[in-house]
């Protein structure tokens, strides 16, 4: 796969390839305080085109709940046709008993910061404090001192819910550790993890259902290597990688790509972008 190198690159000068687009959020839409300030135009002029647009987050919050925050940003609902996020995707895979298998009981034990703690709220679910009386882990975030409590749930064979597959995000300019990395370290001593949201095919599957377009008209943009572009070269969907994100620190120089350290990320991560972006603009 050949990815375009230029930096100069911009929406304008691949929208009209595409009818349909899966947008990532946290480092391509806002930095997680505001949003960037070219944002707004790009939506509009990719709207005006006639391009679907669908926000695909690996946010383990409530859909709307990430709606109502990009509205507040200034973001609004008009621009874009639908949202997707791997809290809601966990929460609908839930409720559904027979969508998990591997999930029996309903008592869980929450890990993650306590804010994230309400996402099964109004389901038939109990939340208890110790992992020892669940059935299962939900998984938002990554906890501190968790060795230990890891080690016991893995010996109880308990199966985890990972809500956000993500390992990390950037909030401003401070790195935070998200499920994914929880996620890795309780596959590593051997528990089982079930993962929702990005690089998972469903949740691709979800997107070209709102886009109501095939894989071979839509693009992804993102700005992660290892779920955004991983998760669209695994579903056949052309991609785009923003240098706004969780790369931009280690890749770029002067705000400019080090193609030799994408490169070597490229391998890292065994995924490829068709195209870079300086960042999410339309010009």
């Amino acid at each position: 796969m050949q990815t375009e190198r230029s930096h100069e690159l911009a929406i304008k000068d691949i929208a009209a390839s595409f009818r349909g687009v899966i947008l990532d959020i946290f480092g391509v839409i806002h930095d997680g305080v505001e949003l960037y300030q070219p944002v707004l135009e790009a939506l509009e002029k990719m709207h005006a085109a006639g391009m679907r647009i669908c926000l695909l987050s690996n946010s383990p919050r409530r859909a709307g709940a990430v709606a109502s925050r990009l509205s507040a940003m200034g973001l609004r609902p008009d621009l874009y046709h639908g949202l997707i996020t791997s809290g809601e995707m966990a929460r609908s895979a839930l409720a559904n008993r027979t969508a998990i298998p591997a999930v029996c009981g309903r008592r869980y034990w929450h890990a993650g910061p306590p804010d994230l703690e309400s996402l099964l709220d109004g389901l038939p679910f109990k939340r208890v404090a110790k992992s020892g009386k669940s059935d299962f882990i939900l998984a938002t975030g990554d906890i501190e001192e968790s060795h230990d409590l890891l080690q016991q749930a893995q010996e109880q064979g308990l199966p985890m819910v990972c809500a956000n597959p993500d390992l990390e995000v950037l909030i401003a300019e401070r790195r935070v550790r998200c499920a994914g990395f929880l996620a890795e370290r309780y596959e590593a001593i051997g528990g089982k993890v079930i993962r929702f949201g990005k690089p998972e095919p469903s949740a691709y599957v979800s997107a070209l259902s709102v886009l109501d377009r095939p894989a071979t008209q839509v693009i992804a943009i993102g700005d992660s290597l290892a779920t955004d572009i991983s998760g669209a070269n695994r579903a056949g969907i052309r991609s785009a990688l923003v240098m706004t994100g969780i790369h931009q620190a280690e890749a770029c120089v002067n705000n400019l790509p080090d193609h030799k350290v994408l490169t070597a990320l490229y391998e890292k991560h065994k995924a490829v972008p068709d195209f870079l972006l300086q960042r999410f603009s339309w010009t």
